[in-house]
C-alpha cells in the first residue's frame, strides 16, 4: 500500500475523530472496531498506526484499563501486555515504550514483577548475566539506571536469604543431630526391651 492510499484512509476513516476513535478502540476491542469501520487487516493497521504514532493509542489504553496492564505485567512480564496490544514488531518499542512507563515505573510494575518472579530471574542472572535480565526486563536504556540498580538490590537479597536459609537449616540439622545424640540413652542390644520380650 503506497503513502497516497495510506494518507486516503486516515483521511477519510481517522482524521478529526481520533478521540472518538480510541474511546471505541478502548471500549470495545480492535476486532470489533475494525468490523464496525469495514476495513480489511491492512486498511485497519494504517489507523492503527496512525493512532498509535501520533495520538499516544497505546499509553491512553494502559491508562484507561490500569488495574488490567498492571496486573498482567505483574503476573506475566511485558511480552504478554505486547501480546495483548498486538505490537510485537519492533516498530512499536518507541510508542509502547510511554505506556511501558507508566505500567512498570509509575505504578512500580516492574518491582512488584520481580517480587514475584525474584527466584526465575536470581537462575537466569546466574546462568545469563544482567544485562540479559536487564533486556528481557526491558529496562536497557540509560534512563533507567535507577530502577535496575533496586532490582539488583532485591535479586542480591533474594540470594543471599536463599543462602542463609539453606546454611540455617544445615546448622540446623546439625544441632538438632548432635542434640539427640547427647540425650539418648545407649545400652547393650541384649539389654533392650525388644531382647527381653523374645527371650520371655
Amino acid at each position: 500500500m503506497n503513502i497516497q492510499t495510506k494518507n486516503m484512509l486516515v483521511l477519510r476513516h481517522a482524521k478529526g475523530k481520533e478521540d472518538s476513535l480510541i474511546e471505541r478502540y478502548i471500549k470495545d476491542g480492535p476486532s470489533h472496531l475494525r468490523e464496525e469501520l469495514g476495513l480489511s487487516e491492512a486498511e485497519w493497521k494504517v489507523i492503527f498506526d496512525y493512532l498509535a504514532f501520533n495520538h499516544n493509542l497505546l499509553y491512553k489504553t494502559v491508562t484507561q484499563a490500569e488495574d488490567f496492564f498492571v496486573d498482567s505485567y505483574i503476573e506475566h512480564g511485558i511480552t504478554h501486555v505486547r501480546d495483548i496490544l498486538d505490537i510485537n514488531d519492533v516498530v512499536y518499542d518507541a510508542p509502547f515504550e510511554v505506556a511501558f512507563d507508566f505500567i512498570a515505573m509509575s505504578q512500580e510494575g516492574l518491582y512488584h514483577h520481580v517480587l514475584q518472579h525474584r527466584d526465575r530471574y536470581v537462575v537466569a542472572f546466574k546462568a545469563r548475566g544482567g544485562d540479559f535480565v536487564r533486556k528481557v526486563l526491558g529496562i536497557w536504556k540509560d534512563k533507567y539506571d535507577e530502577h535496575w540498580a533496586q532490582i539488583l538490590d532485591l535479586l542480591l537479597h533474594t540470594v543471599c536469604d536463599g543462602l542463609f536459609s539453606e546454611a540455617s537449616y544445615d546448622q540446623g540439622l546439625r544441632v538438632f543431630s548432635n542434640m539427640m545424640n547427647a540425650v539418648r540413652i545407649h545400652r547393650p542390644v541384649e539389654k533392650s526391651e525388644i531382647t527381653r520380650k523374645n527371650l520371655v
